[in-house]
């Protein structure tokens, strides 16, 4: 372990600067993840089922069944961007792997007594790029729920997660299949999402609505939530800031950034203050790439007599808010 000789506050100053930095910089620049998910379903004899879905930025784009052996595609423009030869190769691509994917079937059922039963075999591949520059890229296999190997591909070295998968990493460590999972990454990938991304956003992006609210408990503690709702693209910052301290780092809880059913994103960040400490004092920040500069929205929520119009702090715009129940309130734009 690295011996710091620096005083815990200092490290915990310079830890803060490096997640801030980290955070504002998926906020500013064109950072993507694509994944693509196989789900097969078969014996150790046949193929069933294959369905293939790829998501990017966590927004359905394609998708590929057995049954007709053709993508779908989320819009026209993206099956014109891709183009007909690349849709092709792709189709073609997966139509010749029937034969590998009951290769590994039979392979990872060979010892079973019951070998006429379904099983379920998951692939996943996923890359990110952050403008030009690739991040990562990992491949992970599933058999029936559990995880067998995964392989980050910028390390290069496959990662046994289950002991049924030691002998089945020689196969996929041979070097036919690791030139095979380098091509697909490249082009089926990070290429096919460079090509999408290129053209346009997969659909338009929109601000954060912001939602505060709070919740009383017998004890005299206090639970502050700040919900940022319908944003899009997904990186955001969201953070709670008592007076002129700064960020309350390592005390909030997240939600995480989760989807919503028109494919923007949802984050909630709670945080529980002592009995004594006014809420007041504090506020929830909000950083977004639709956003001018960081926007403030002011914790003093507690008075259903103190609502008067506010200003986002750091944005040239008027915000209004109203009382909804259990003391939240919606901030929003006014007109």
């Amino acid at each position: 372990m690295m011996n710091w000789r620096r005083e815990s506050g200092s490290f915990s100053s310079w830890l803060l600067i490096l997640v801030v930095l980290f955070a504002l910089r998926g906020i500013q620049t064109g950072h993507h993840k694509n994944e693509i998910k196989h789900i097969a379903v078969g014996t150790s004899k046949t193929l069933l089922d294959l369905t293939v879905v790829a998501l990017i930025d966590d927004i359905w784009w394609a998708s590929y069944f057995k049954s007709n052996q053709h993508m779908v595609f989320k819009a026209d423009w993206i099956s014109e961007v891709l183009g007909s030869n690349l849709i092709e190769e792709m189709e073609h691509l997966l139509i010749n792997h029937k034969e590998d994917f009951q290769f590994v079937f039979h392979y990872l059922t060979r010892n079973d007594t019951e070998t006429e039963g379904n099983h379920t075999l998951q692939i996943q591949l996923d890359c990110e790029l952050d403008g030009d520059i690739q991040l990562s890229s990992h491949v992970k296999y599933a058999f029936d729920g559990e995880d067998l190997i995964k392989v980050d591909e910028l390390e290069g070295q496959w990662v046994v997660l289950n002991p049924k998968a030691r002998n089945f990493k020689l196969i996929v460590n041979s070097p036919f299949w690791t030139e095979v999972r380098k091509r697909y990454i490249k082009r089926y990938c990070v290429g096919a999402m460079q090509k999408i991304i290129g053209n346009s956003n997969m659909k338009k992006n929109e601000s954060p609505e912001v939602y505060v609210s709070q919740q009383d408990y017998p004890d005299g503690t206090t639970k502050l939530s700040c919900t940022a709702t319908g944003f899009y693209p997904q990186p955001i910052l969201l953070h709670w800031k008592k007076g002129t301290d700064g960020a309350i780092w390592g005390k909030e809880s997240s939600s995480g950034t989760l989807p919503n059913s028109d494919d923007t994103f949802y984050l909630r960040i709670s945080l529980e203050i002592q009995p004594g400490d006014s809420v007041t004092d504090y506020a929830c920040i909000v950083e977004h790439s639709e956003l001018e500069r960081p926007v403030v929205y002011p914790g003093k929520f507690l008075s259903p007599y103190s609502f008067l119009p506010a200003k986002a702090q750091g944005l040239n715009a008027h915000w209004s808010f109203s009382l909804l129940h259990h003391g939240e309130i919606v901030f929003s734009p006014s007109h």
